[in-house]
């Protein structure tokens, strides 16, 4: 019988540890160690948001591209009026939006300037579903994320 396991808690008993374990559980198609794991909800772990988006180099625009750029070149072909597909609470802590806004690659997420200066502890997010690539970062932090339109994703079109 074949037990689908989750490689990632292995891992939490260290890199060698875990990829023994990890191997055992893939060359016995899950029978080894057998048993549950415990794991912790990554909604429940401290943030911390770093400086390196402060060292990215400009966008040169031949080998860096900006975000709304990339979504473009991307080929995705979502419709700009498709209904709004992304789940999540607009009023949250300031840092939870900075952590979609830094982890999203579409630009999907923003923050209003106004409320980036004035320092308050929750702010409001503005949501542009049509840049959406299904990325899926937003449900790393208490976001849902559903297919839009029955199922349907971007359309991504071959240049």
């Amino acid at each position: 019988m074949y037990r689908s396991r989750n490689m990632r808690q292995p891992f939490s008993k260290g890199f060698f540890a875990g990829g023994v374990i990890a191997a055992a559980m893939t060359i016995t198609k899950g029978a080894f160690p057998g048993g549950h794991w415990t794991q912790e909800d990554d909604a429940e772990n401290e943030m911390q948001i770093g400086s390196a988006a402060e060292k990215y180099p400009k966008p040169d625009n031949e080998l860096t591209f900006n975000k709304l750029d990339s979504v473009f070149l991307s080929g995705n072909a979502t419709r700009d009026d498709a209904p709004n597909h992304i789940r999540i609470q607009t009023r949250v802590p300031r840092e939870i939006a900075r952590t979609w806004v830094s982890m999203c690659p579409a630009q999907v997420y923003e923050i209003p300037d106004e409320q980036l200066e004035n320092g308050a502890a929750e702010v409001d997010v503005q949501v542009t579903a049509s840049n959406c690539v299904q990325c899926g970062a937003i449900t790393a932090k208490g976001g849902h994320l559903t297919l839009p339109e029955g199922g349907d994703g971007p359309l991504y079109q071959e240049t």
